[in-house]
């Protein structure tokens, strides 16, 4: 009532990649080592999840295989949590063959030329001798549907190969890239990272050919639309995108790749993701956000609710940050509150609880 924040609760969790809300649980999900290993110590990868309760703070743990997940030998991550239609729906990103998964399931290997020879590769993209360190099914989307109150049931896995995997991608960071309509229809929107799988001279990859494109699971439904698909390499200013954010009704807004595909997949984490759209889904078309200032800079989350995306922008000219409000209609945005901080990167909306 007097406005100021009291801690309340205190938690701790595994490295985060994904994450979501699941009715009055907030759910974390990394992926690491399971406590399964083969007879030759090789261990198998799982997906670890950490739920908790926001109305008492009690917390739990949970964990599931990772490995041949979808079937075809390869571990995998999720990117997303999306609750509609009185389930679960998250993007899962194949992520190529442990040394435990080709052990087990030697015949999901394609080709024998894409198992690692030698350790190499940096950072989150480091890589052991004797793995598949990327997917060899770049050019297919698959998002699970759980129904019931945790992730323990055996889901049903929609798969498309209309377009390539759903998720933004920074770093080990898997950014949400599937979102629910006001009506139910959840939108699958995919970068095309497929194509920036590029071979070398000492590593073989399954190069991509997917462009960026959404398509939709109706509401009700367990599998993709044949009837819906976008592309858009096509419309609009033709670029690819690196995030996306549920507004309202059937509204998103789109942070593209200012300097189109190619800069996707030769930039990197240096390519530039500046340029903001509105999509309307329901009509396939994309509108240019106009009003934010030529030096802003945002990042994080905003926030979407009755037409208007509001988002933090920061200024390099040495003027406090500030909220800028995005019509969905017409894409003009008009600058909001102004923030005494250095920067500020995420905006979301609190709900008052009596006691």
């Amino acid at each position: 009532a007097d406005g100021k924040m009291k801690e309340k609760y205190t938690y701790t969790y595994n490295r985060i990649t994904s994450y979501g809300t699941w009715g009055d649980k907030v759910v974390t999900v990394s992926t690491g080592d399971s406590k399964i290993t083969d007879e030759d110590q090789n261990v198998a990868q799982a997906l670890l999840f950490n739920y908790l309760d926001a109305t008492d703070g009690s917390q739990e743990e949970g964990t599931l295989l990772a490995e041949n997940y979808l079937g075809n030998g390869e571990k995998v991550s999720w990117a997303g949590l999306v609750e509609a239609n009185n389930k679960i729906y998250t993007s899962v990103i194949p992520m190529g063959m442990s040394k435990y998964g080709i052990k087990k399931w030697p015949e999901a290997v394609t080709d024998q030329e894409l198992v690692t020879k030698t350790d190499g590769g940096s950072g989150s993209s480091a890589y052991t001798a004797g793995v598949i360190p990327s997917t060899q099914y770049p050019d297919n989307a698959y998002v699970a549907i759980y129904s019931g109150t945790n992730f323990n049931e055996t889901p049903v896995i929609a798969k498309t190969d209309k377009i390539g995997y759903a998720c933004g991608r920074m770093r080990s960071q898997y950014y949400q890239t599937i979102w629910a309509a006001d009506n139910g229809d959840v939108y699958v929107f995919s970068p095309g990272y497929g194509r920036t799988a590029v071979s070398s001279s000492d590593l073989k990859k399954v190069t991509g050919q997917k462009p960026s494109g959404a398509m939709r699971i109706k509401a009700g439904a367990t599998d993709f639309d044949p009837d819906y698909y976008v592309n858009f390499e096509e419309i609009g200013t033709k670029h690819p995108i690196f995030r996306c954010w549920h507004i309202s009704e059937d509204y998103f807004l789109l942070q593209l790749y200012k300097k189109g595909a190619e800069d996707m997949i030769s930039g990197g984490t240096s390519a530039d993701v500046s340029e903001l759209a509105v999509f309307k889904a329901e009509d396939q078309t994309i509108m240019p956000v106009t009003g934010l200032p030529a030096d802003g800079k945002f990042g994080g989350e905003p926030y979407g609710e009755k037409g208007y995306a509001y988002m933090a922008v920061t200024v390099t000219t040495g003027e406090n940050p500030a909220f800028y409000k995005i019509d969905a209609k017409t894409g003009k945005a008009v600058k909001g509150l102004t923030v005494e901080a250095d920067a500020i990167t995420t905006v979301g909306k609190m709900k008052y609880l009596s006691k």
